[in-house]
């Protein structure tokens, strides 16, 4: 992925492709205050940081199981 495709801003739709939520379940998750990537406000839209997005799902990443 080249370092400019990583500073891409991403709408919701783009997100939930990215994540595998739906569209609904990240806004009740924001609503609720719940774990997503940092997201920018730009007037009323939202916007995610594809750095961002990368590094929140790594972190999301389960410790390996024993013999894996």
């Amino acid at each position: 992925m080249s370092e400019n495709s990583r500073g891409a801003l991403l709408d919701v739709k783009e997100l939930s492709a990215l994540t595998g939520m739906s569209v609904s379940t990240i806004y009740r998750k924001r609503s609720l205050g719940e774990p997503l990537p940092r997201a920018l406000k730009i007037g009323t839209a939202v916007r995610w940081r594809r750095a961002d997005v990368d590094s929140w799902l790594e972190a999301q990443l389960e410790p390996a199981a024993a013999g894996d």
